[in-house]
């Protein structure tokens, strides 16, 4: 299991930052979470990345044992190895952002149970 990879980089025209996501075949999904909205504790299959366009989320992270936080705001690339237990609240603003996983496939979605999520 890894931990995210967080990058902020140049603003670029709406176009141009959706086309580095089209994978060659497959998808990637445009989302919206109204401000602090949770996405709990979870792990994908598959690498993802995430790019936030718009407002910003507190991302976290399970890291050696011990629970990680980063705030992202607009412009921050987010790279979330497989497997990698995760989760993240929305800003005040809320945050709209793309998530594109591993060569536009599908990944599976694990939520831990409550019982299992870290401790801070």
């Amino acid at each position: 299991m890894g931990s995210p990879t967080i990058t902020t980089e140049p603003e670029l025209p709406l176009a141009e930052r959706l086309a580095q996501f089209v994978p060659h075949q497959g998808s990637f999904e445009f989302q919206h979470d109204g401000p602090g909205k949770t996405h709990n504790w979870h792990r994908h299959s598959l690498n993802e990345t995430l790019f936030v366009l718009q407002g910003g989320m507190d991302v976290f992270w399970l890291q050696d044992g011990a629970v990680q936080r980063q705030v992202c705001g607009a412009g921050t690339r987010i790279a979330l190895p497989a497997e990698t237990v995760h989760g993240s609240t929305a800003g005040s603003d809320g945050c709209t952002y793309i998530i594109a996983p591993e060569n536009g496939q599908t990944a599976v979605t694990t939520f831990l149970p409550i019982e299992e999520h870290p401790k801070e």
